[in-house]
């Protein structure tokens, strides 16, 4: 696991410990236990904390790369793919720790599909039930992050060496948790939210990287946030930036996929499409869209560091994890912790009383 949590194959990590692959086969199954100087070197090499090898560590959840939603995404490497799910199973970890402390997070609210295959028209009626039973209407959704912490969804923060990820989602001990790249553009993350809500309710059970599975999962994500009884009427049938861009600030959605949306429910002719498309690769908008509004980014764990501050520090939850307090405050910081709410989670170093004997 911190192998795979520091992105290396089990044949780079053999060269680092000048060890056989194999050797590091035998350590990894338990069948073989760590010299001092092999631990010691083991520990410089995935650079962690000593404790994150022991079982001294509170039982922490453990994530399986076999039930994670990934894209089919063929430069992403499955190296990288363990990187990112070690990666969440730390701030998974903090989560946990703070569950220890007493902090409740919300109860998940809503139940998962289960039914038989759903065409794309069905797609359709039951993103229209979701919003129903989540009590949304059929107006647009400003914040997917928000709504989703809302009904229980925990969301991790990706790093930025992830960002070829995009997003993956899974359930874990009853929990549903997205992952996402914490720096992607607003309108995206709202899609990629969408998309990963799908494979929560839908994919519980599914192979990964399935293509029906993907695009059945893009359109409960063009038909949630873009629901077709409101959507439709508010939606132009010839391509305008000024008028797309309005669109894009009301929906919360990229003018991209407004435009995907529009063309799917034949608001959009073909020609109009494709003609629109044209415009905005001529104009770089493809790439990076203009006028985005502010990233939907998670606040729940900000909050609940924000509870536990006053008798938790960043070294009791560095030492109860297994990380290094600046690994630390490096995952809080990417997982958007505000530099508040991490300084009063450190508190000022006491000063050192100065005592002065009399002279004799």
């Amino acid at each position: 696991m911190a192998r795979e949590r520091a992105g290396l194959t089990k044949k780079k990590l053999a060269e680092l410990l000048d060890k056989k692959p194999s050797a590091v086969t035998q350590f990894e199954s338990g069948k073989s236990g760590l010299a001092f100087e092999t631990f010691t070197r083991l520990v410089q090499a995935l650079k962690i904390h000593p404790a994150y090898l022991t079982t001294l560590l509170p039982e922490s959840p453990q994530l399986k790369i076999e039930t994670c939603h990934f894209r089919a995404n063929r430069s992403v490497t499955q190296a990288e793919r363990y990187q990112a799910v070690r990666y969440a199973q730390d701030v998974l970890a903090i989560y946990r720790a703070l569950e220890r402390r007493g902090v409740t997070f919300p109860d998940v609210a809503f139940s998962t599909y289960e039914g038989p295959e759903l065409s794309e028209r069905k797609i359709e009626e039951y993103s229209i039930t979701v919003r129903k039973n989540l009590g949304l209407g059929l107006g647009p959704i400003l914040n997917m992050a928000e709504l989703l912490e809302s009904i229980g969804v925990f969301i991790i923060l990706l790093p930025c060496e992830c960002a070829k990820l995009d997003a993956f989602a899974t359930w874990i001990d009853d929990r549903p948790c997205i992952m996402i790249t914490a720096d992607s553009p607003a309108s995206r993350m709202q899609f990629d939210y969408g998309h990963e809500f799908a494979h929560i309710l839908l994919d519980e059970n599914r192979s990964s990287g399935d293509p029906l599975t993907e695009r059945i999962a893009n359109r409960f994500a063009s038909a949630f946030l873009m629901p077709y009884p409101t959507f439709s009427t508010d939606c132009p049938r010839k391509f305008s930036l000024s008028v797309f861009i309005s669109v894009k600030d009301f929906w919360h959605t990229s003018i991209a996929a407004s435009m995907y949306r529009a063309r799917q429910l034949d608001i959009m002719s073909e020609r109009n499409y494709r003609s629109g498309i044209i415009s905005l690769t001529r104009e770089g908008y493809r790439r990076s869209e203009p006028k985005e509004f502010d990233r939907p980014l998670p606040t729940s764990l900000d909050q609940a560091l924000q509870l536990v501050s006053s008798d938790t520090t960043i070294s009791d939850l560095a030492n109860e994890i297994g990380l290094y307090q600046e690994q630390l405050i490096d995952v809080l910081k990417t997982q958007g912790i505000s530099s508040e709410t991490i300084s009063s989670l450190s508190p000022a170093p006491q000063k050192a009383k100065i005592i002065n004997f009399p002279a004799r």
